[in-house]
């Protein structure tokens, strides 16, 4: 959807009061069109949004004059889901088992089999990087699953890695609005370039890019759908989830104020893990502000990886923590592929904790020299970020110089000012989401104003680095 349409949605998610927001009004939207008879329970279960909730939204796209009543689109509603979020099937497109062969795709998708003639070009495997390549029926399924949740029509989608060449299928139907994959390996992108090439295919650019550096910019609070197939390691799995936080849009200005987005999916596909190494899999989505929705054991095939025994289950999750926080963060010294960390390490890797340090430099001392700032900002930083503060202490130094320690729900927070140096120090650690972290570090750096920060943060644990990673906070 263009600016004005995502604007307009946001503000009707926000008078509706919907925990969901824009995407919740999406969800409506899209049910409403391809599904235009149905009754306010069945469109609640399609969309997962509670009848009193979903009557609120409704009565709100009415008022905007999108939809004819709360509940039927009406042709004027149509024409304008159509314009607006480039819906294309106002239909279900596919049934709702993904358990079929290659004789069994519907017609209307038959031309997606053509990229059967490419995939035999695709670059060997490297091993090292933890690639295999799925199977033709695999990429269709994908590609066919998307469609189904209404994920590729008017939609901003960036692949987080693609030596299977599923963007491609995604890219035959025309449906998206950009794409785009990001890639390690320069032969994926040449061979994915010349695909491009051949086929004329708009809206989908490759670019190279190591996942352990930050992402760009300009791709960064961007994107509506990420999908990826990270390294089979909860390392390189917590590595790309962060990446991923990085990329989905997760906040939007409207005259001056920031309204926060959540909703964005994501598709990821990840190896069996025993018992034991699935909970860490699953813990590390919930530590990165996903949630799952769905999880499809075995979806994808695969030829060879037989370390993950030629199959993969797809999980369908959706950003759920919000931050309007602009971050980056370098991984470039840590292992990720399995290549890396399988000799005497156990690959299961979660962290008990983050550790954020941090330091603030000022031109003047005054605001330093008020103790009542300080402690205010600090405690605001740690509230908004949802961090439970369970008791607080400070002490005044004399002549100058103040320190206030929190004793946090999920471990502790403390800052050091030094007046007479214009100097302040924070450390933070957090048994809690990684993105509240994040948060409470840039409210404090928004609300004290320094000249220059520097911030660093590391995962804790019996098996934790010993180097600190800097991350760079542009709010």
């Amino acid at each position: 959807m263009d600016s004005e349409t995502e604007e307009k949605l946001t503000v009707i998610a926000n008078k509706a009061r919907l925990a969901e927001g824009i995407e919740g009004i999406r969800s409506i939207l899209l049910t409403m069109y391809r599904f235009p008879s149905l009754k306010n329970k069945k469109v609640a279960q399609k969309t997962g949004i509670a009848i009193p909730a979903l009557a609120a939204a409704r009565g709100e796209l009415v008022k905007a004059g999108i939809i004819a009543d709360k509940t039927f689109l009406g042709e004027q509603g149509k024409v304008w889901v159509r314009k607006n979020l480039n819906l294309t099937y106002d239909y279900d497109p596919f049934l709702d088992e993904f358990d079929f062969t290659l004789d069994d795709i519907p017609e209307d998708f038959l031309y997606l089999k053509e990229i059967e003639t490419y995939l035999k070009d695709r670059p060997k495997a490297e091993y090292a990087l933890d690639q295999s390549h799925a199977n033709l029926l695999t990429i269709l399924k994908r590609t066919f699953y998307l469609l189904k949740k209404g994920d590729i029509e008017g939609r901003k989608i960036i692949f987080l890695g693609d030596d299977d060449a599923t963007s491609i299928a995604v890219a035959l139907t025309g449906l998206a609005k950009e794409i785009t994959v990001l890639d390690v390996d320069e032969r994926i992108l040449d061979f994915l370039s010349t695909v491009i090439l051949q086929k004329s295919l708009k809206n989908i650019n490759v670019v190279h890019h190591d996942l352990r550096n930050p992402c760009p910019t300009d791709i960064q609070n961007n994107y509506d759908i990420v999908i990826m197939d990270p390294p089979y390691t909860n390392e390189g799995l917590r590595l790309f989830l962060k990446r991923a936080r990085e990329v989905l849009k997760s906040s939007l200005k409207i005259d001056a104020k920031i309204y926060p987005i959540i909703g964005k999916k994501c598709f990821l596909c990840f190896g069996n893990k025993p018992p034991k190494e699935t909970l860490n899999v699953q813990l590390s989505i919930l530590d990165h502000g996903f949630i799952l929705k769905e999880m499809l054991p075995n979806f994808n095939h695969y030829k060879g990886a037989s370390i993950i025994g030629q199959f993969s289950h797809l999980y369908y999750l959706q950003s759920v923590i919000t931050t309007s926080t602009p971050f980056n963060y370098n991984y470039e010294s840590h292992p990720i592929y399995t290549s890396e960390l399988k000799k005497g390490r156990d690959l299961s890797f979660r962290p008990i904790g983050y550790h954020f340090t941090g330091e603030m430099r000022f031109n003047s001392k005054d605001l330093l020299m008020d103790n009542k700032v300080i402690f205010q900002a600090f405690q605001e930083s740690l509230t908004s970020a949802e961090l439970a503060i369970i008791d607080i202490y400070n002490h005044n130094y004399h002549p100058y110089g103040y320190s206030v320690v929190a004793i946090l729900e999920t471990s502790h927070a403390a800052v050091h000012t030094w007046p007479e140096h214009g100097y302040v120090s924070i450390d933070f650690f957090i048994c809690d989401e990684f993105q509240k972290g994040l948060k409470a570090l840039n409210i404090l750096k928004r609300k004290l104003n320094p000249k220059i920060t520097k911030f660093f943060y590391i995962e804790r644990g019996k098996e934790s680095k010993e180097s600190y990673n800097p991350i760079e906070i542009r709010g």
